[in-house]
């Protein structure tokens, strides 16, 4: 199983000399690091970190990686994505369809993941609980399109 290295997408990487996302990206790194994931080979794989709520707003800001398991650079991509809070299966949580071109992505490399933050609004969550771990949550990609850049 190979190292799945932590890159930020292209829209992002200006912000790589920021503290905060400069210590993100090394936690989410080391949260790799020190896990093995079984993967899906030849697509692109999602990969919960954590669902940070805020109840004043309604929101569920779902923190994930998209992994790159082709064996080829991915330029873009496009998907559904739904997700599910564990614990409050009665807790309803909207759908993300992402497009995601090449002017944002870039370009990922086999073995390395990208970060995103997705805000999600939601109904029937608890105003107390404010961190939902990655083994709290639950998430699922349907319609998955990847772009590949042209030779």
């Amino acid at each position: 199983m190979g190292k799945i290295n932590i890159v930020l997408a292209k829209a992002h990487q200006a912000q790589i000399e920021q503290p905060d996302i400069q210590r993100e990206v090394q936690d989410i790194q080391q949260f790799f690091n020190e896990r093995d994931f079984s993967y899906k080979q030849d697509t692109v794989n999602f990969v919960l970190i954590r669902g940070l709520y805020s109840h004043l707003e309604r929101v569920l800001t779902i923190v994930g990686v998209f992994v790159n398991k082709t064996e080829h650079v991915i330029c873009g991509l496009e998907t559904d994505l739904s997700f599910k809070v564990k614990e409050h299966p009665k807790a309803r949580l909207g759908r993300v369809s992402l497009q995601l071109p090449p002017a944002f992505l870039g370009e990922i490399k086999p073995d390395e993941g990208f970060i995103l933050h997705m805000k999600v609004q939601v109904q029937g969550l608890q105003k107390e609980k404010k961190v939902y771990e990655a083994t709290e949550l639950a998430g699922a990609l349907a319609n998955l399109t990847i772009a590949h850049p042209t030779e």
